[in-house]
């Protein structure tokens, strides 16, 4: 989207929000990433999936791809308590490819080191992964783990080491571990973990727009009332 309808759109649905309500967006928005996310392949029971995106959202990790080769994700509202409200999903569900390759191809371009979380030694851990680069984390169902196809994909793995005779934690809980170190260590390690000027502006009307009551349509009227129109990926 233009920068200045971006911005015009963003003052003028501002307008609409209570001055405490954008006061708490912007400390929000200074401690949004887009350097850490989270990639959920074929997860099937649906609290555990719900649990891990409340997870990221209050660590403020902002992108979410879930992968839907076989099991189809329906959002728990018990479980995300309006989590899923502020950050953004990327489903890969087309039957006719494979998703799980479609998914880790375009983390890889966007420049993401993928990284499939398993049970077995060897890999990094939370204190050790590499962060110089942009981390995707992958986690697999719940029974089986990540299928061969991503785990051949990874650039590396990540365990969480374990000192009983349980082989692995509860998904929900690896990923509420995964995410707590690396976003401590990825503030402390990184200078430019923030997001940039363009990234927050758009993720700032992003998140107006999901407040204003009918905001595409509040938009387009007042883009419409000085000669613009309103952009495709808002409508």
């Amino acid at each position: 989207m233009d920068r200045d309808i971006t911005a015009l759109l963003s003052d003028h649905l501002g307008s609409f929000i209570t001055p405490h309500k954008r006061e708490l967006i912007e400390r929000v928005l200074d401690h949004r990433t887009d350097r850490l996310t989270l990639v959920l392949e074929d997860i099937y029971q649906p609290h555990n999936a719900s649990a891990t995106i409340r997870t990221c959202e209050c660590y403020g990790i902002q992108n979410i791809h879930i992968i839907e080769n076989r099991n189809r994700y329906e959002v728990n509202p018990d479980v995300v308590m309006g989590s899923v409200k502020w950050v953004t999903l990327h489903r890969y569900r087309d039957p006719a490819v494979d998703n799980t390759a479609a998914c880790v191809a375009r983390l890889r371009e966007q420049g993401y080191r993928i990284v499939a979380t398993t049970p077995h030694e060897g890999g990094y851990t939370p204190e050790d992964l590499p962060l110089d680069k942009p981390v995707a984390l992958l986690f697999g169902t719940e029974e089986q783990g990540l299928t061969a196809t991503a785990l051949a994909a990874a650039d590396a793995t990540l365990r969480i080491p374990m000192f009983g005779f349980t082989e692995s934690l509860n998904i929900s809980v690896s990923v509420a571990v995964s995410f707590s170190h690396l976003v401590r260590r990825l503030h402390a390690e990184r200078p430019d973990w923030r997001l940039d000027e363009e990234r927050r502006a758009a993720l700032r009307l992003f998140w107006y727009r999901r407040i204003v009551k009918k905001s595409a349509v509040v938009a387009e009227e007042f883009l419409r009332s000085r000669g613009l129109q309103l952009p495709a990926d808002i409508s």
